[in-house]
């Protein structure tokens, strides 16, 4: 096909593969084989899983391959449509994405386009989701304690302040404050200077 050249493969005819055998088509990691616009596709070869690289000459060429293949195996064969892959290759006993030892190309450590796509129920993706649900709640939790415990601080800041005294209610250091009892002694002395004044010759006045 023009624009693409089979790099790898292990198929009986190499560059030719059964639409119904293609379990995902995805991008490689460029420093896999140091080479750039990249990609590969994952098939089915019998009972064994296979991946064939691929090049192509610009990136536009590349997008547009990806999106082909993806469209005429998706219809397909979808329920056979890998959720995981890798995104390098298996290079030297191991994978050169996540350093795997195990081939294992339905184990990989990426998600495929169609395990994106599908809204359907996973169980590591659940488990992350999950975990990340309880981490935002205990940090709302968090913050709700610090809220509460802010506004606790602050009645009891009110309070005080409102049974606190004014400064106009004391008395001033300087005024002189009577009791009754000395109230009453000077309004007895007062009486009894006016009947002194009235006995010297006129009668009191009341």
């Amino acid at each position: 096909s023009s624009g693409i050249n089979a790099e790898y493969g292990g198929h009986t005819e190499k560059g030719r593969i059964s639409v119904d055998c293609i379990r995902c088509c995805e991008r490689v990691d460029e420093e896999t084989f140091n080479r750039p616009r990249l990609f590969q596709v994952v098939y089915a070869d019998k009972e064994k899983l296979r991946a064939l690289y691929l090049q192509s000459d610009t990136r536009q060429t590349q997008d547009e391959w990806i999106q082909c293949i993806r469209l005429v195996s998706e219809k397909s064969c979808s329920e056979l449509m890998l959720r995981y892959y890798h995104s390098g290759a298996f290079i030297k006993k191991k994978w050169s994405c996540c350093h795997k030892t195990e081939k294992h190309y339905d184990s990989g450590c990426a998600s495929t386009y169609i395990s994106e796509k599908l809204s359907e129920y996973d169980p590591r993706r659940a488990s992350l989701d999950a975990e990340a649900r309880r981490a935002s709640n205990a940090e709302q939790q968090q913050r709700n304690t610090i809220k509460r415990k802010l506004s606790l601080q602050n009645m009891m800041n009110s309070l005080k302040l409102a049974d606190k005294p004014s400064l106009a209610s004391e008395p001033h250091e300087e005024e002189e404050v009577f009791s009754d009892a000395e109230l009453s002694e000077d309004e007895g002395s007062s009486f009894k200077t006016k009947h002194s004044l009235d006995s010297s010759g006129n009668s009191p006045r009341y």
